[in-house]
């Protein structure tokens, strides 16, 4: 049967918030058999990448995917369920997102199929996995709490921490990264500051067993080097089809980067990269955008490959040449405009493959590289994705916003007239010329805003475009043809910002992702400062809020203001006023208007996010092996086109992180390994299965390099290996940790050792951990081994201060008391209730009173131990109270 082909804009799949579309690349059969062996070659090491974006998204993708992958081939065979229905969800969001947290406001999804349907999936695939394994993975699907948010880029809180990504390994703050990276740009010759490398871009920050912090670099036998591999292979083969010499070079230098992960061969690359302009061919493949990072350093990956549309690419043309003359009338302080505009490449592209941090969720436009020097000093490419917005147009149509959201007839037909050409236009101006304008001052780094730094930039490219878009010179380069057109493009963008984009939010939630910011705070401010001079409005008609706009040039005049204090702001290296701009306008949303929106929204039955298929790029082979020619086809459905990804490219490991956490912390035992220590103990009767003879401090340094979750904790504490029993009280949270949990690690503390780990490292600082003492004393199944362990805790909270409670304070004396006297029991045991005898006596005079009225009278004729423990408590009171 013949599969069906689909059009450009035609839905291939719908579900949750999401609608996948196709994309056409129609002028694939303009190229030559080269050029499409060229493209086919650049597309493989675009897919060979496609799994490094979603481990850098969070650690426990890979993983979840896999398994939801596996659950989803053996279910789709069966008769469709309603719980089916919704696990089909769940990973086709997965697909979408490259991860287990939305795209867009970076917030996990939850899981809507039950546990039950889960386990039972999990059985028929015959998917075996470790208790801790298992509670985990639910943990990460249905606990809202944990890892709930992909980047956080705002607020008080610790920005590294409170982020899922997997840019930095867990315990790293952003204070420890911020004074890294600061401190690699403050070392930098002086020479260099002025063209420093990215640093950051292609790695992940870690801690090493002695506390201090390195990158582990992406690279050929480096981090993620197992689909590095794969990729330089397929540059190699690209090599032999390219266009020019130029380009040839460019992707020898791309090669030598990911074999080395070396930052100044990345320079080197986009500086030729950036200067090749004559090939019809061109792509992305690397470590790019750097939204993801909450301090805005570290790349996602992403690969591209596109087209030229020589056509199309006469507009960015013109608009290009003429670079200088925009520069020159941008307004803003002469002291922030490049005195000259160099290297302005721009041109409008059809995609034939896209991947990584730009797949399925694509952008319209992309202006790179993002090095500033490099841009001030050799240039940029900017590409507008012609046929992607071609694709959202056909879509498009049809669908009732205009006639929901835009009251007026004669803006709607100013809108259908011209808002196509102008939002091209807008896409051309922000990408060719917006984000290559300005300049930093002196002595200004780029990463100065911090967090906020991808929210100024694309703030500072819309407002370029939007400024010139209503500039005559539209007109006299013939870019535009009618001078009202641009009219469309403005109540657009701010209906935009102020209302229709909230319908990506869920109620409640804020605006989390940079470009939703971005227009956010131009609408809202423009808003703030037009409606009382009367140019723009946001009013409740017959029940229904509208934006009216009656003076287009007082707005355009708002932008240009706006846009003077936005350069300003990143030539200097603003911080403070990024932040308060940022957190005025661009953050929080109007509960009610968002309400509306959301209602008015529904009713139309219109995806808020759309996404696309890749066509499929076959090679044509002939008789003797040869590839001759690439053919493409539009025929793969979503499901179908990520199952075979997963399938084709999965060169990373989908291990779980707790097993790879769990093998890497035992590696570093092994080097640590002690065999005197190890031999010592076992002399003084210690028994462990293995024991590495790892000192007390040497675990400390190490449990801080830990991913620290109660079930790794728990997976460690069931290997019966000293280190990491010792390591599972050391990593195990303390709030997460229940009465009953304590209960059985205390049970489970085989020796006097563990019990004085587990109560020093975890117990002492569980909540409620007296009330847990009291419990335990009054429990008749207690061991005399838990009941140990009790008074050693109790001992610990006693010499902080923490008194138990008066009915348990009582039990808990005379309890001690009573084990003290008790030949029958164990010397350990006893110790540890005198312990807890002096701790308590050392509180207050009284209490001194009460535990020396308690002691039994000893003589030379009382048991030698009993008597050895009176007299030291006695000593120790005594002590104290001089």
């Amino acid at each position: 049967m013949e599969k069906k082909e689909f059009q450009s804009g035609e839905r291939v799949a719908r579900f949750a918030d999401i609608e996948i579309l196709s994309y056409r690349a129609d002028r694939f059969g303009q190229l030559s058999p080269e050029q499409r062996m060229l493209c086919y070659h650049l597309a493989e090491a675009a897919l060979r990448g496609r799994d490094i974006c979603t481990i850098q998204n969070c650690r426990y993708n890979l993983w979840v995917r896999m398994l939801m992958e596996r659950v989803y081939r053996h279910l789709r065979e069966q008769p469709r369920t309603d719980e089916f229905g919704l696990l089909e969800e769940y990973l086709f969001c997965i697909w979408f997102a490259n991860g287990i947290h939305h795209h867009y406001s970076g917030i996990k999804f939850i899981a809507r199929f039950s546990t039950d349907y889960l386990r039972t999936a999990l059985r028929d695939t015959a998917t075996e996995l470790e208790p801790e394994e298992l509670a985990l993975l639910e943990r990460v699907l249905y606990d809202a709490d944990f890892l709930p948010k992909r980047t956080e880029q705002s607020g008080d809180k610790d920005l590294i921490a409170a982020s899922a990504v997997n840019f930095y390994t867990p315990g790293i703050t952003q204070a420890e990264a911020e004074s890294f990276y600061r401190t690699l740009q403050e070392a930098l010759p002086e020479g260099e500051k002025e063209c420093p490398p990215s640093f950051g871009l292609n790695t992940r920050l870690t801690r090493s067993v002695s506390g201090e912090l390195h990158e582990e670099v992406c690279r050929a036998g480096g981090l993620y080097g197992e689909a590095i591999d794969h990729i330089i292979t397929a540059l190699a083969d690209s090599m032999a089809y390219a266009e020019n010499e130029q380009q040839r070079t460019a992707l020898r230098l791309l090669s030598d980067y990911y074999r080395t992960g070396d930052l100044r061969l990345y320079d080197r690359f986009c500086i030729d990269w950036v200067g090749n302009k004559e090939t019809r061919i061109d792509y992305i493949n690397g470590f790019t955008e750097v939204y993801a990072d909450p301090i805005g350093l570290h790349g996602s990956w992403e690969g591209l490959v596109h087209m030229r549309d020589e056509e199309a690419s006469e507009r960015t043309r013109i608009i290009s040449e003429h670079a200088g003359w925009f520069e020159a009338h941008s307004p803003i302080d002469s002291r922030f405009r490049k005195q000259e505009a160099r290297g302005v490449s721009a041109t409008v592209v059809n995609v034939v493959t896209i991947a990584g941090d730009s797949y399925p969720a694509t952008p319209i436009g992309i202006n790179l590289p993002n090095a500033d020097w490099i841009r001030a000093c050799h240039g940029s490419k900017s590409v507008t994705i012609d046929n992607i917005t071609d694709a959202y147009n056909h879509a498009a149509r049809g669908t009732g916003l205009y006639e929901e959201f835009v009251p007026d007839a004669a803006m709607r037909r100013l809108m259908e007239a011209h808002a196509d050409l102008t939002d091209s236009l807008h896409t051309d101006l922000h990408e060719c010329l917006g984000h290559g304008s300005g300049q930093l001052l002196p002595g200004v780094v780029g990463d100065a805003l911090r967090e906020h730094a991808s929210t100024i930039e694309e703030t500072r490219a819309d407002l370029f475009a939007l400024y010139f878009l209503a500039d005559s010179k539209m007109l006299e380069l013939q870019l535009l043809s009618d001078p009202d057109a641009y009219k469309a493009n403005y109540y657009k963008y701010m209906l935009n910002g102020l209302m229709t984009q909230l319908v990506r939010i869920k109620r409640g939630e804020k605006i989390e992702e940079a470009h939703m910011r971005n227009r956010a705070l131009i609408a809202r401010y423009v808003l703030e400062q037009a409606e009382p001079r009367g140019y723009m409005s946001l009013s409740a008609e017959t029940g229904k809020t509208v934006l009216s706009i009656n003076d287009y040039t007082g707005v355009r005049n708002i932008i240009a203001e706006l846009l003077a204090e936005v350069q300003r702001i990143k030539s200097e290296g603003d911080y403070p006023a990024a932040k308060a701009l940022v957190e005025r306008y661009a953050i929080h949303i109007d509960a009610a208007l968002h309400r509306e929106v959301l209602e008015r929204y529904a009713a139309l039955e219109i995806a808020p996010y759309k996404g696309f298929v890749n066509p499929v790029l076959t090679p044509i082979y002939n008789t003797e092996g040869v590839m001759t020619d690439v053919e493409i086809a539009y025929t793969e459905g979503y499901a179908e086109q990520m199952l075979r990804y997963g399938e084709v490219y999965g060169y990373l490991s989908t291990e779980s992180p707790l097993k790879q956490e769990a093998r890497r912390l035992r590696t570093l035992l092994r080097r640590a390994m002690d065999g005197v220590l190890s031999a010592s103990m076992r002399e003084k009767g210690l028994e462990y299965g293995i024991n590495f003879g790892v000192t007390r401090e040497h675990l400390l340094r190490l449990a801080r390099t830990a991913d620290a979750t109660a079930q790794l904790a728990d997976y460690l504490w069931r290997r019966n290996v000293r280190e990491t029993k010792i390591l599972a009280t050391m990593i195990y949270p303390p709030r997460e940790l229940t009465h009953e949990r304590a209960t059985q690690l205390l049970r489970e503390a085989e020796n006097i050792e563990l019990r004085e780990q587990l109560t020093a490292n975890l117990l002492e600082k569980m909540p409620h951990a007296m009330q847990s003492i009291g419990r335990w004393m009054g429990d008749p199944s207690a061991t005399p081994a838990m009941i140990t362990g009790a008074f050693m805790l109790a001992a610990r909270l006693l010499t902080r201060g923490v008194l138990p409670e008066a009915g348990t304070e009582e039990m808990l004396i005379m309890r001690a008391i009573a084990y003290l006297t008790d030949e029958k029991e164990t010397t350990e045991l006893r110790r540890a209730a005198a312990l807890t005898l002096k701790r308590y006596g050392r509180n207050t005079a009284e209490r001194k009173q009460k535990v020396l009225h308690l002691l039994p009278e000893v003589s030379q004729d009382t048991a030698p131990v009993l008597h050895e423990l009176c007299k030291d408590i006695r000593f120790e009171l005594d002590f104290y109270s001089e």
